[in-house]
């Protein structure tokens, strides 16, 4: 299964390693490359749970337009697709 791992450095040095379609699938690393592996691993992890669960896990993932004038926004309770 393919799946998407963003990766960035913290202003402190540290590494965030977060995959997209698992939910709190995110670790924190001093080093990128652990970070990565790191983060693939909490990812098979949650795959293998899920199997032996019985669970199939069929991620969702969207692509959205955002701009910073958005964050003033009133955001009221989530209202479905559109």
């Amino acid at each position: 299964m393919k799946l998407h791992i963003s990766i960035f450095q913290m202003p402190d040095g540290m590494h965030v390693a977060t995959c997209a379609e698992i939910p709190m699938c995110q670790v924190l690393r001093h080093n990128k490359g652990h970070a990565m592996t790191d983060c693939k691993r909490m990812a098979a992890r949650f795959l293998a749970e899920r199997e032996r669960e019985g669970r199939p896990f069929v991620p969702q993932i969207a692509e959205v337009d955002i701009t910073a004038e958005m964050a003033n926004e009133d955001v009221g309770p989530h209202q479905g697709p559109a």
